[in-house]
């Protein structure tokens, strides 16, 4: 469903109560593409906007089209920079340099461009969108450039989407909605990863729309990640996607060469004598992730070579099979229900959950996904994705199962 405009909103206003039509002028209004943001200047504004459209024009909050909102303009008693340019507080993780990047066919523009960006933020690559499957280091590559930026001087804050999302409700619920852009129009590197995350949250991309903008005119350093290209970002809005695609898009992989090179690193990191042997037993059983290699060479130093081989590998195809079996368990269904072409409503929903779910939290491919499910093509996997974050956007109850199954899932993939 489309969201309403604030001329429709005007409209609807002027034909129940003309009075109220004055009093909305003092409200601010911003359209996203799911709806509207209605900014209050007051408490005492907020309060009565809410009891108006509740009394005449419910159906606007109960389907979200309508979010209503409060920034009360205050004045700074605190430098808001403080959380920037204070030590340790810019939440650049200082294990990851560029020094210890392992690079390789797959990841080497990336590495060379993020290099680049350091000694010329602003000018040339910007803003600079990572993507690529999960543990591919895209991460690495972030907080390298936020290391070498903060050498030089330079105010730096890495952050994912999720934790930017719930800090601007923090500050917008407090008040300090102000406070929150001077600190991060104050940057000269924002370091944003997980950006598929922004997903769904119009407030949140409204506000890191108006910081992108303000960083991008400034010529400020602006670098992005996420586990696939801008144009895949579901429920983001338009302007932003052609923000991200407005600069220089790179994809990261995981060639065989470069993965041996890891493996070989991690050996010797850990303290494991890297033989061909057991280079090539961690490099058949893992997938092009360096965080599931990483995980193995632990698992092996302290288990052993027999006793670690004979545990199941954490493939793809594995870790979509537990999360068939887990999902399918929570809702009291046979897993072979969700394979199955023609099941009932209930079954299809689990399903949808269940692929959604495959896609968040493995490396899997969407056709990967779709075969597992006994599905046509990545295409049926797409239109779950969407069903399950729509659907979620209206139905508490299932946004809040969701979140309990992937918090689950995630400490057992």
């Amino acid at each position: 469903m489309g969201g309403v405009s604030k001329a429709e909103l005007f409209s609807l206003v002027e034909k129940v109560d003309k009075f109220a039509l004055g009093v909305l002028q003092n409200f601010e209004f911003i359209e996203t593409p799911g709806g509207m943001v209605i900014v209050a200047p007051t408490e005492e504004y907020r309060q009565w906007i809410t009891k108006f459209l509740s009394s005449n024009f419910k159906y606007l909050l109960d389907k979200g089209l309508v979010e209503i909102s409060i920034e009360v303009p205050q004045e700074e008693t605190t430098d808001p920079l403080q959380c920037i340019t204070s030590e340790g507080s810019h939440n650049v993780n200082k294990r990851y340099k560029f020094s210890n990047f392992i690079v390789g066919e797959g990841n080497r523009i990336a590495y060379e461009v993020c290099r680049q960006v350091v000694q010329a933020p602003g000018s040339g690559y910007n803003p600079l969108f990572l993507y690529g499957k999960v543990g591919l280091g895209k991460t690495h590559l972030l907080h390298a450039v936020g290391n070498e930026a903060i050498s030089q001087g330079f105010r730096v804050c890495y952050m994912s989407a999720s934790d930017f999302s719930e800090e601007m409700v923090e500050f917008l619920r407090s008040g300090k909605l102000k406070e929150f852009r001077i600190k991060y129009k104050s940057l000269d590197f924002i370091l944003i990863d997980d950006v598929q995350f922004l997903s769904g949250k119009n407030r949140t991309q409204i506000e890191f729309f108006n910081i992108f903008n303000h960083l991008y005119l400034k010529d400020k350093q602006i670098i992005l990640a996420g586990d696939r290209p801008p144009d895949e970002l579901s429920d983001v809005s338009d302007r932003l996607v052609s923000r991200f695609e407005g600069g220089l898009v790179i994809e990261l992989g995981l060639d065989e060469e470069t993965k041996i090179k890891i493996i070989e690193y991690k050996l010797k990191e850990l303290g494991v004598e890297p033989t061909e042997t057991v280079v090539n037993y961690i490099y058949n059983n893992t997938a092009s992730n360096v965080r599931e290699i990483e995980g193995r060479i632990k698992r092996f130093k302290i288990k052993g070579f027999e006793k670690e081989r004979v545990k199941p590998s954490q493939t793809p195809a594995n870790q979509i099979e537990r999360i068939k079996r887990h999902v399918a368990s929570y809702f009291n269904i046979d897993v072979e229900e969700l394979s199955k072409k023609k099941t009932t409503k209930k079954v299809n929903m689990v399903r949808h959950i269940a692929i959604y779910l495959c896609r968040e939290l493995t490396d899997a491919s969407m056709s990967e996904i779709a075969k597992a499910f006994n599905r046509k093509d990545h295409s049926t996997v797409i239109n779950s994705i969407k069903r399950i974050m729509e659907d979620s956007k209206r139905d508490r109850k299932l946004a809040r199962i969701v979140s309990l199954l992937h918090g689950k899932l995630k400490k057992r993939i």
